[in-house]
């Protein structure tokens, strides 16, 4: 509240206590009860002070020494292996094109590449690979045989069949 001449009261000061305009006096402190815990002294740092420092932890954040350490032993290495090709087109084509039983066989090897090579084996993933390989190589070849002979076959039925025929 302020007076007449628009000023606020004045303050007491702080170690004598405060007087306010109702007659109460709040001193510095609480009075000290009589079965209340005492205050202990030096169970907490200072405002404004650090902790002591811990032993073994006195390094500083902004060191400049570096420390490098290192494992005995050998020291691994990461090879990246390639995705190896599964195969799966061409499979598909010696299956349906050519001879079917060793093309299937190819699709299904072709299939357990692929997904050995998403699963991260890779070394699975390229045994797969290459037995997709062989079986869709094998089946061309078989089917280009098979396909050969039937049209030789042809032939040789075709002409003797005429000309035994011939009037």
């Amino acid at each position: 509240m302020t007076d007449k001449s628009g000023n606020p009261p004045p303050y007491s000061e702080p170690s004598k206590g405060f007087s306010g305009q109702y007659g109460a006096d709040f001193g510095g402190a609480y009075p000290a009860q009589g079965n209340a815990y005492q205050p202990q002294a030096g169970a907490y740092p200072p405002q404004g002070a650090a902790y002591p420092p811990q032993p073994g932890y006195g390094y500083s954040q902004h060191s400049t020494t570096a420390v490098v350490v290192t494992q005995p032993g050998y020291a691994g290495q990461v090879v990246a292996m390639p995705r190896p090709p599964d195969y799966m087109a061409a499979s598909i084509f010696a299956c349906l094109c050519c001879f079917w039983p060793t093309g299937l066989c190819a699709i299904y090897y072709a299939s357990q590449a692929s997904k050995l090579a998403a699963e991260g084996d890779m070394a699975g993933a390229t045994s797969m690979s290459n037995n997709a390989r062989n079986l869709m190589i094998s089946s061309i070849v078989i089917g280009v045989i098979w396909i050969t002979l039937v049209i030789v076959l042809r032939v040789v039925v075709y002409s003797t069949t005429y000309n035994s025929y011939d009037y």
